[in-house]
């Protein structure tokens, strides 16, 4: 589950390491350039699609997961198989027949410890690979729907360029210092980008503290 969070957190440090939007639309000449804010790490949190694709990745990592449990379950009894094997082709007890049986199924058993093992191991380089094009699939759709939306209001109020607020420096300060709350556009965003919502918010989306949030951890 850590490799899916740390797969997840993508989803934000993506979206923070965009450009800022400028409007379609050209200034008039002499007009001063307009400038707006969005902060895209609540947008992100707060629209109901990065919920629903949560859940969605969850769901997925908990079948990974079980699949996981169950083949390093077979792998255990393999190697417990081929323990008592190696056990008892040197046990006096046994017939020389018997050990020499047990000699064959030691050597049979490692060879599918052996299998198991390297099945095992391509099993979670397929499902890894599996689960970073789920995420990016997802977090393509989510950044073109809010980039969309973005643009779209920029262009509608005159905005020229819009700048991410929750974007930080390589010095862990914010990029952007002051602005006015008047052209934080961040509340308008998430309401338009939510006005599509056509049925009930998955249960994740009715915590208080955002899934997306937790992602992070």
């Amino acid at each position: 589950m850590k490799q899916f969070r740390m797969i997840l957190a993508a989803l934000l440090l993506a979206m923070a390491a965009l450009p800022a939007f400028s409007a379609e639309k050209q200034p008039a000449k002499g007009r001063p350039q307009r400038f707006a804010v969005v902060n895209l790490e609540k947008v992100f949190q707060e629209y109901y699609k990065s919920r629903i694709a949560e859940d969605a990745i969850k769901q997925q990592a908990e079948v990974f997961r079980n699949s996981m449990m169950r083949l390093n379950e077979e792998l255990r009894t393999l190697k417990e198989e081929a323990r008592t094997a190696r056990i008892n082709m040197d046990n006096i007890a046994l017939s020389e027949a018997e050990r020499a049986e047990s000699r064959k199924n030691a050597e049979k058993k490692t060879r599918q410890v052996a299998e198991k093992e390297a099945d095992i191991e391509l099993y979670m380089n397929q499902r890894n690979t599996e689960m970073r094009k789920i995420v990016q699939a997802k977090r393509e759709g989510i950044i073109a729907d809010i980039k969309k939306e973005i643009q779209r209001r920029a262009t509608a109020e005159g905005y020229d360029f819009v700048l991410d607020s929750s974007s930080k420096t390589l010095s862990e300060q914010p990029a952007v210092l002051l602005f006015p709350e008047l052209d934080d556009l961040t509340s308008q965003v998430i309401t338009e980008l939510n006005r599509s919502r056509t049925v009930p918010a998955p249960a994740s989306a009715r915590r208080e503290t955002p899934p997306a949030t937790d992602l992070l951890k």
